[in-house]
């Protein structure tokens, strides 16, 4: 069975930073995010995640950023924070840059044992596993950009291969694999008023996983997103955003394909972003 152990969220067209460590300070302002994420709605236990970022320049070429997140997989959940340097290169005088990031994570699995249902209270697999672990760990990216024309992000996390072990035995290790993300866009201009931006975000795994999110956003008037992403093997997405001078709003709903739209309504996700003026900010 191949599958992913990061979930990502619908809405990363708005925040690069959540799939690369080399995105943090590639705004001209100081860029503050909130996002809540309701997977499989109408589902009894369904997933859900929360988090919290924050990234900024610092200086000409540097910027830094932050990331707290949460994820609740029922019996189960995840809490991280991660901490990124970044580096901003010019390459050339036309405004491209290349900018690296290096980011540390710190994440804590957790066991909700006291909701688990079993026959035999006394088993040793339940009974002797720690409650949680915490679980220290890095990531590394890298972004060729030039503001407003073109975008390419790579990400890798979980980069040292950890292993998450509620047993302290060596047995049952879940073993944290390398996850590679790739985010692209070219957004360009269809008029006066109207910015088209095609985009892509493939993700995969070190066991062969893939999944690909292919997908359109048109702006007017520099004000109001609409869009709709294909996500390979898995939904249709579409959302909505509100661009104003310091706030951004967005709202995705995820029309499930696969065999769980027998059972649920679909996914919805909402993304609060705040712009802070940054007067170091050249770009």
């Amino acid at each position: 069975m191949q599958a992913q152990q990061m979930s990502s969220y619908e809405m990363f067209h708005l925040n690069n930073y959540l799939n690369c460590p080399a995105a943090a300070g590639s705004k001209p302002y100081t860029f503050i995010s909130t996002a809540y994420s309701q997977n499989w709605s109408g589902f009894k236990g369904g997933p859900n995640m929360q988090s919290a970022t924050v990234h900024s320049l610092i200086s000409e070429r540097m910027g830094v950023g932050g990331k707290i997140n949460y994820e609740n997989t029922g019996l189960s959940g995840q809490f991280g924070a991660e901490a990124t340097y970044a580096y901003h290169l010019p390459l050339g005088k036309n405004g491209t840059r290349l900018s690296l990031g290096l980011s540390v994570v710190l994440t804590q699995f957790s066991l909700k044992k006291d909701e688990f249902i079993i026959a035999d209270a006394e088993d040793e697999v339940i009974t002797n596993s720690e409650n949680s672990v915490i679980v220290p760990d890095a990531a590394f990216g890298f972004s060729i950009y030039r503001p407003g024309k073109f975008y390419f992000n790579y990400g890798v996390y979980q980069l040292l291969n950890r292993s998450v072990n509620f047993l302290n035995s060596g047995e049952l290790d879940n073993i944290r694999v390398r996850h590679h993300i790739i985010n692209a866009g070219i957004p360009f201009m269809a008029g006066k008023k109207v910015r088209i931006e095609p985009s892509v975000l493939m993700k995969f795994t070190e066991t062969g996983f893939f999944q690909a999110d292919i997908g359109l956003k048109s702006t007017f008037r520099d004000m109001i997103s609409i869009g709709a992403y294909y996500r390979t093997d898995e939904a249709i997405i579409t959302f909505i955003g509100i661009d104003t001078k310091h706030l951004i709003y967005g709202y995705s709903y995820g029309i499930i394909t696969s065999d769980v739209k027998k059972y649920s309504v679909g996914t919805h996700e909402i993304m609060l972003i705040l712009k802070l003026n940054n007067a170091k900010s050249d770009l």
